[in-house]
This record gives structure tokens, sequence and C-alpha cells, in this order.
């Protein structure tokens, strides 16, 4: 699934758990451009949902237009950051305050 649309995965998960499908069956995979959304990949793979980020690459011209399409597309991408930011900040806080300034992740996830 493809997406950087909230509301989209959250349908995702629900209609996956509707159809007995686990994330450790890896039959659905998250993906999103690099640098957008980190909010979401980051919580699917600590589900132990399977998740990639893509990069598009090429010459600037060929690579500019699908660019400008993602931007159309995700116009709410300024709302997204600021949330992202937002998060970053609170995640960041509890990191100091609790003195935890590493993070090890809770399960043992794999790359499929």
């Amino acid at each position: 699934m493809a997406t950087h649309n909230e509301d989209t995965v959250r349908y995702t998960v629900t209609k996956m758990k509707q159809l007995g499908i686990a994330p450790a069956d890896r039959v659905v995979c998250f993906g999103q451009l690099l640098g957008m959304c980190d909010q979401i990949s980051f919580n699917l793979g600590q589900s132990g949902y399977s998740i990639y980020k893509y990069v598009p690459y090429g010459e600037v011209l060929e690579v500019l237009p699908y660019l400008s399409r993602r931007a159309l597309e995700n116009r709410g991408v300024l709302e997204k950051t600021t949330k992202e930011r937002r998060l970053l900040g609170k995640e960041l806080r509890r990191r100091i305050f609790s003195g935890q300034w590493a993070y090890t992740p809770k399960g043992d996830f794999w790359p499929v």
C-alpha cells in the first residue's frame, strides 16, 4: 500500500484485521517517499508491519515532474511536516526528562 494518507493506512490496517491478515504474514507492505510521513512508517514498523521507503532517482528533468505530481497530491505536506515536528519534539522531551537517550525497539522485526 503506497500512501502518505493516515486515514488510508488506518483503513488498510483495519481491513487486514477483518480479513485475518497479520503483520507477520508479510503479504501487505506499506510504502512512502523517503522523508515523508516518517511518523506513520515508524509506528507501523514498531507494530510489525512491513515498511519501505523509496527514493526516485534519475536526471533532474526526469524526476522533477514525478516529484511535482507527488507534491500536488500531498498538498497537506506542510501540515504533516508540522505534525512530525511536534511529535519529534514530544519524543525528544520524553527522552530528556526520562533519561532515556537511546531507544531500543521492542520485538524481533526483520525486513522481508
